[in-house]
């Protein structure tokens, strides 16, 4: 695990931007590829977090045969796709559990526990002033988001104020409490800034079989009633849990 220059120049400016992606396909570069489209200097020097790369690659193999598999049952079955609570409804056959079971017992469950401990080793990163005493911005993903929350809730168990400037957590698998959000919010400076949408039927799937709390998602609905967290629906753009990595 570590932490390296995205684009790759020596500038220092006043700032720093740290990204997290939450699933890969290739190698270790494809931790940088989503966010290659940001511009350059833009949030400050910009950085990308590579943590447990082989995890992050079996995930998304993973997420593509469940995908595959879930919309050729919507096909099938003729559901809307946007229609989730009618689609987990659906799922819920011996041959389904089973296809479920494999993958929260395998990849998406060892990359939910790797995450937890990805946030807390950043969050001793950046305790370590790793970046200077520059204010950081921290973007991610799916798990990347999940790796940043539990590094705000280190943070705030530390109270380790005057850190992180801004958050952006897209598609989160947490399901926080009103009292854990709060934590996170007064760690943060700026915003944090909850990106989701009802239509993630990768995201509920997921949760339905581990959980059983699909509705509860962060990624999925928005941060209610906490002053500091800023909720933006992405239903009108993002279809599904894959589209956050385009």
């Amino acid at each position: 695990m570590g932490i390296v220059n995205q684009k790759g120049n020596k500038s220092r400016q006043t700032n720093v931007l740290i990204t997290v992606a939450g699933w890969i396909s290739n190698g270790a570069d494809d931790h940088t590829f989503p966010f290659s489209t940001l511009e350059p200097g833009h949030n400050g020097d910009q950085y990308t977090l590579i943590w447990e790369t082989k995890a992050l690659q079996e995930l998304g193999s993973a997420l593509r045969i469940l995908l595959s598999e879930v919309t050729s049952f919507i096909l099938q079955q003729g559901i809307q796709a946007t229609l989730l609570p009618v689609l987990m409804a659906g799922l819920t056959g011996p041959l389904w559990m089973i296809k479920l079971t494999y993958l929260v017992d395998n990849p998406w469950g060892n990359a939910l526990t790797k995450a937890e401990k990805a946030g807390r080793v950043l969050a001793d990163t950046l305790m370590g002033q790793v970046q200077g005493n520059r204010p950081v911005t921290l973007v991610g993903f799916s798990l990347g988001a999940r790796v940043i929350y539990f590094c705000l809730l280190e943070l705030a168990a530390h109270g380790a104020h005057g850190i992180i400037e801004d958050v952006y957590m897209f598609g989160t698998p947490v399901i926080g409490s009103r009292k854990a959000w709060e934590k996170i919010s007064s760690i943060v400076a700026g915003k944090v800034v909850n990106g989701y949408t009802q239509n993630d039927m990768l995201l509920g799937v997921l949760y339905r079989a581990s959980l059983a709390a699909w509705s509860e998602v962060a990624g999925l609905r928005p941060v209610n009633d906490v002053p500091g967290i800023e909720n933006m629906d992405l239903s009108d753009t993002v279809k599904g849990h894959l589209d956050y990595r385009s």
